[in-house]
């Protein structure tokens, strides 16, 4: 999106709250931002770079190179200018610059003298700060330079963005869960039943009501809860309302519990599809009043609820059995006593009682729902319907008291206060359709998601109307998961939808079928979720992680390219350093051709320890897993490094534990690379001193060894306030050491991230002017057997007679190869391009090809597979060794893929031809 430029009070606005939604401003500084910061200096070869922001009156540095600034005024920077450009905003001399000539960063250190810088735009084309990088000296930065300031500013936006929109799910998914996590019990009987009576869902009050499971109930028939007494009556009820096309019943009939209590259920049948949606409340206590007052004789000594009889004076003269199981009371205990004095308790409401009595002294009945207590203190609550019965006269004979246990009941309305909280609250949607897939039933909050009511969507298929008509990818998944739901499978979809106002959303489905007891779809219940939230930060995530795998691949192109621009030179100098030095020089050129080697070679340690870093960073650096002796490896490791440690009067000193296995599986290479990096270091910066390395085994245990690693010299030491960072890339524990010891910064990094491949993390231990120690634990597999030794037979080194083709377009590479091999006694031939090398071959007969990779024209790989493709044995025969300068990792496997034999790596030393050519032409 284009950026949109500060002309405007609403667009400034608009961009300060888009930098604050952010939440970047005055937050410490991230290893991540100073990375970004760190490979700007380094793209751009300048000595300082930011990563700023800019708000209302300021200009803030998350991170910087080479400046200690915080923040600075928006009217002195540079970056107000940036976000008020287009592209990449530049200053090739900021002294004869009118804009910038009296800024405090151009007259006081650090005197910028130039600058370049790339805008932070967000995905709404908002300039949030900028990417920027200075100098010391004029200069004009190159196309290639700029691009990359503007990758490194979209890659910071990337992160920013990835970081809040990881934020806003985080706190989604929380609200999410906590909705989830709220349960609905109800507390009336909700169940849904096949037209043969199978119960194919109920809800937990049936715990409560019938004292079974949900599970338990679930499967069963209908029929097996009902009072035997009432099955035909029911039946015949409905089936006389069916014959009468009614599709609602109202029909009370009596319900047997797990325990054997029975209670009257009033309930509400609804018919759809074959099926019977039922709503089921407890009418017991009614019932039963009912029927005590219609045979009031009979049912004193057979009913279930408890019956008590008082005399005019509300005294207790007889109670039935149900009344002794409900309160714990017989009629001993009550006889000649008024009830409410035994059952009342601490929370029994006294006021109620006593307005029932004054009901009682006028004459007069009363229903009352009171908390009482059994005889066992347990509370209890009782429905008491009382019924006054006068005599003759008008006067008040008897008392007749129909007592209700009612607890549960009581407990049930407490359970339906929640379940009505949790319904109007819940913001899944429900659809219920039948077998064919058409709705029956939404919930308002499906109403809500979708704008649609439950008259527009009953009767069709959801799907129809909130699909996408051009989207035949959609509506494919959408049939299949129909197929699915018609044979009885659950699926779970997400899937793009049209609201009714015309806006998409993204829902996830999730589909339960509902089977008869013969396996037959009755219904489908679809809970739907908005999942559009979801759906967009999962999108932004994998658009980030294409653009970091986009920038991590064009930091290894890049890297590797100028690694080849420079390796070609540098073959050039290291090679002419080699002839010169060997051409018997006086001795006051000596001095100085050692001093060009030793440059020479020190750059190439720099470029090879910035590409292995790159790997590493990039994922293309793997571990090898071969068989080697550990004791043969750190012996000539030390042995080399001895004349550089005696040219500092160091003693270096192995200490090896002969416990440790004599082959073991690994990466020797990288081995050598982590041991030969700790050991140069403590030899550097170590004098007239002694440097350690010990290897102890600390467990053997079923062909598995754990080995620890420690090299300790008493030498300068590292600072505590340093040791922090030591491993971070490009770093030294003081400003001077790259000035008085040399190297990169790169060392420790790369030992670093190499442990960490083998699962291992570096110690360190040191104190300043005492020395310094360095330790790891790497765990190898014991190779399963010992090979034969090898004898080594050292080839003839007499080249004379012996016909080498080098193939290179470069002239100076062409000379040095010439000289070189020319001291050896061959005979030298050569071609400048594939097309001739293809030609001299078919031609001529040589014994080797020095073949460069990357010519004008056919390069050195396709050159290669012509001559292998040619029919003669010769010519697949002939040892063709690759001249490269390049070490992008693919590259190495095409070696071997286009017939090559080998290769060598610019800028060469003359041994390493030396020994290439023994081995390939006299093995």
């Amino acid at each position: 999106m284009l950026s949109k430029p500060e002309n405007s009070t609403a667009q400034i606005g608009n961009r300060i709250s888009a930098l604050r939604e952010h939440r970047i401003l005055d937050t410490p500084k991230e290893d991540l931002f100073d990375n970004i910061t760190k490979l700007a200096s380094l793209v751009c070869t300048t000595p300082m770079a930011c990563l700023s922001f800019v708000d209302e009156k300021r200009v803030w540095y998350k991170s910087s190179i080479g400046l200690s600034l915080d923040e600075l005024p928006r009217d002195i920077s540079f970056c107000e200018h940036t976000i008020n450009s287009d592209g990449v905003f530049e200053v090739y001399d900021t002294l004869i610059d009118k804009r910038f000539n009296e800024f405090s960063l151009v007259t006081e250190a650090p005197k910028v003298r130039s600058y370049a810088g790339a805008a932070l735009i967000d995905e709404n084309g908002f300039k949030l700060g900028a990417v920027c990088v200075f100098d010391v000296k004029p200069r004009m930065f190159t196309t290639d330079q700029k691009e990359g300031l503007e990758t490194l500013a979209r890659e910071v936006m990337t992160h920013l963005s990835l970081k809040r929109n990881s934020e806003k799910l985080v706190a989604k998914n929380q609200e999410f869960e906590e909705l989830i996590n709220i349960s609905a019990i109800s507390p009336e009987i909700h169940c849904i039943i096949d037209m043969n009576g199978k119960l194919l869902f109920i809800n937990d009050a049936v715990n409560n009501i019938l004292e079974y499971t949900v599970a338990e109930a679930t499967g069963s028939n209908i029929w097996d809860f009902c009072h035997s007494s009432d099955v035909k009556e029911i039946k015949r009820t409905i089936g006389r309302g069916l014959l009468k096309k009614e599709e609602q019943f109202l029909i009370d009939f009596r319900v047997v519990s797990k325990t054997g209590i029975t209670r009257w259920i009033g309930w509400t049948m609804v018919a759809k599809s074959g099926r019977w949606y039922a709503y089921g409340r407890d009418i017991t206590e009614n019932k039963r009043v009912e029927h005590e007052l219609m045979k009031l004789s009979f049912v004193a000594s057979k009913v279930n609820n408890a019956v008590v009889i008082n005399d005019a004076n509300n005294h207790v003269t007889w109670v039935n059995d149900a009344f002794e199981k409900i309160t714990g009371f017989n009629l001993e205990d009550l006889k000649g006593k008024r009830l409410g004095d035994l059952i009342a308790g601490p929370k029994t409401d006294m006021e109620l009682m006593a307005r029932a009595r004054e009901l009682t002294k006028m004459n007069q009945s009363f229903t009352v729902d009171l908390l009482a207590y059994r005889k066992d203190k347990r509370p209890i609550w009782l429905s008491i319907y009382n019924t006054v019965v006068f005599n003759d006269k008008g006067e008040v004979e008897t008392e007749v008291e129909i007592i209700i246990d009612i607890t549960e009941k009581k407990n049930v309305e407490e359970e339906l206060q929640v379940l009505s909280l949790v319904a109007s609250e819940t913001n899944t949607g429900v659809n219920i359709s039948d077998p064919e897939c058409n709705t029956t039933w939404v919930n308002q909050s499906l109403e809500k998601l979708t704008g649609y009511t439950l008259h527009e969507l009953q009767g069709h298929k959801l799907g129809d109307i909130l699909s996408i008509d051009n989207d035949a990818a959609q509506r494919l998944l959408i049939g299949e998961s129909r197929l699915k739901s018609q044979n009885n499978e659950p699926y779970s979809i997400e899937v793009q939808a049209r609201k009714k106002d015309g806006t998409t959303v993204w829902l996830s489905i999730s589909n339960t079928p509902i089977v008869d007891a013969k396996g037959k779809l009755e219904r489908q219940i679809d809970l739907i979720t908005d999942i559009t939230q979801r759906k967009q930060v999962e999108w932004e995530m994998v658009e980030a992680k294409e653009q970091a795998l986009q920038l991590s691949e064009a930091k290894e192109m890049f890297l590797s390219v100028m690694s080849h621009e420079i390796r070609t030179p540098l073959n050039a100098v290291l090679g002419i350093t080699h002839l010169l030095m060997d051409n018997d020089p006086k001795s006051s050129q000596i001095e100085d051709l050692n001093i060009l080697k030793f440059s020479g070679e020190n750059l190439l340690n720099i470029i090879n320890d910035i590409l292995d870093f790159t790997k590493i960073e990039t994922g293309n650096l793997k571990l090898e897993l071969i068989a080697f002796r550990l004791k043969s490896l750190v012996t000539d490791i030390v042995t080399s490094l001895t004349i550089n440690a005696n040219k500092k009067g160091n003693a270096l000193i192995l200490s090896y534990d002969d416990q440790i296995p004599e082959l073991i599986l690994g990466d020797k290479t990288r081995l050598y690379q982590i041991l030969m990096n700790l050991l140069g270091n403590a030899i550097k910066f170590t004098d007239n001193g002694k440097v350690t390395v010990m290897l102890k085994l600390i467990t053997r245990h079923e062909n598995n060894a754990e080995i620890y690693f420690e090299v300790a010299d008493n030498g300068i030491g590292i600072p505590e306030d340093k040791l922090s960072y030591i491993f971070e890339t490009f770093t030294q524990a003081k400003p001077d050491i790259s000035r008085k010891y040399g190297g990169t910064g790169l060392g420790l990094a790369i030992t670093k991230k190499l442990l960490q491949l083998y699962d291992s993390n570096i110690q360190v231990q040191s104190e300043e002017g005492e020395g310094t120690k360095f330790s790891f634990i790497l765990k190898f597999a014991e190779a399963p057997a010992i090979p034969k030794e090898i004898t080594i037979v050292v080839p003839p080194v007499n080249f004379t007679g012996k016909q080498i083709l080098i193939v290179d377009d470069n002239e100076i590479n062409v000379i040095i190869a010439k000289r070189i091999l020319g001291k050896l006694g061959v005979g030298i031939d050569v071609a400048f391009n594939g097309e001739e090398a293809i030609e001299k071959v078919k031609q001529n007969t040589y014994n080797l090809i020095f073949m460069d990779i990357k010519m004008p024209g056919i390069d050195g790989f396709e050159a290669t597979r012509i001559i292998r493709d040619l029919p003669e044995n010769y010519f697949k025969t002939i040892p063709i060794i690759a001249l490269t300068a390049s070490t992008l990792h693919n590259e190495f496997s095409k070696f071997k893929e286009s017939g090559m034999n080998g290769h060598l790596l610019k800028p060469f030393k003359p041994e390493e031809i030396k020994d290439l050519l023994s081995f390939h032409l006299f093995h």
